[in-house]
């Protein structure tokens, strides 16, 4: 594979489009109606959800840290990769703050609920926090890729959870965040449908490799994540986060038709959706 990034001017339309969409949807812990709260009608293990959800959110200078280092904006790079990692970079720091404003009002709602009071919350964050977390991949389809299927995986993991509760509040929050995350995962597509248009089939290995060795973000780092993650999945309903999966097909589909290598694209497609 020749190249690795797609024109900068085209990472600067995308780019330019979420901030003026998100720059119209702005929210924070004030909208919040928090006098609303009825702590009781919350079970164990919905809080116990919550408690697994901020800890994901919260780890947010981890993932950009690391992000970052994926997509220099300096010497190490050319004049091209700057201007492309350069308008990344605009997203990065929004896509940050709504992380970590996920982060804040799983917190304080935390403490408000009674879930575990302040000096707990915060002492768990920081053992937790302070684990590196790395993309599992290199390469930059590769991390849309990832991003794409995670985002999703989240956006569907909150719709079910606030199906699933009837604690008001909650239901608030976790409206409010679903939507997050649904923009991010609408940027993240349209990024990996533009690299596959400019790079082509010759990219399809290496989004596959994403594919058959997803895990959810600190899989390896949270203590007891497994035994975790699946009580966390009881309290929505039975939520499996490789429904993100179908998603990332139709990422590729509608990639293939906009494409000139459209056939191996589109079977490529049949071959994972037989799988």
């Amino acid at each position: 594979m020749n190249k690795t990034h797609i024109q900068p001017e085209r990472m600067r339309r995308l780019v330019t489009d979420y901030i003026e969409r998100w720059e119209t949807k702005p929210w924070g812990a004030v909208d919040i109606p928090w006098e609303q709260l009825q702590a009781d009608r919350l079970t164990e293990t919905q809080g116990s959800a919550i408690r697994f959800v901020t800890l994901i959110e919260d780890h947010v200078p981890g993932y950009i840290q690391d992000v970052l280092k994926h997509f220099p904006a300096d010497e190490s790079v050319s004049p091209s990769q700057f201007m492309h990692n350069r308008e990344l970079f605009r997203f990065f720091m929004r896509w940050a703050q709504e992380e970590d404003r996920h982060a804040d009002v799983f917190g304080r709602y935390q403490v408000r609920a009674g879930i575990q009071s302040e000096e707990a919350l915060h002492a768990e964050l920081c053992r937790q926090g302070r684990k590196t977390w790395r993309f599992p991949r290199e390469l930059p389809v590769q991390i849309f890729t990832y991003t794409v299927i995670q985002e999703k995986a989240t956006q569907l993991y909150y719709q079910m959870l606030g199906r699933a509760v009837d604690e008001p509040v909650l239901k608030v929050l976790l409206n409010r965040i679903q939507k997050d995350e649904a923009r991010h995962f609408a940027f993240y597509a349209s990024i990996l449908e533009a690299y596959i248009e400019e790079l082509g089939q010759d990219i399809l290995p290496a989004i596959q490799e994403v594919l058959h060795s997803f895990k959810m973000p600190l899989a390896e780092q949270l203590d007891n994540y497994w035994r975790w993650s699946l009580e966390v999945s009881d309290a929505a309903g039975g939520y499996d986060h490789t429904a993100a999966y179908t998603e990332l097909v139709r990422v590729v589909q509608r990639a293939a038709n906009a494409s000139s290598s459209s056939q191996k694209l589109a079977d490529w497609v049949r071959a994972v959706r037989a799988t």
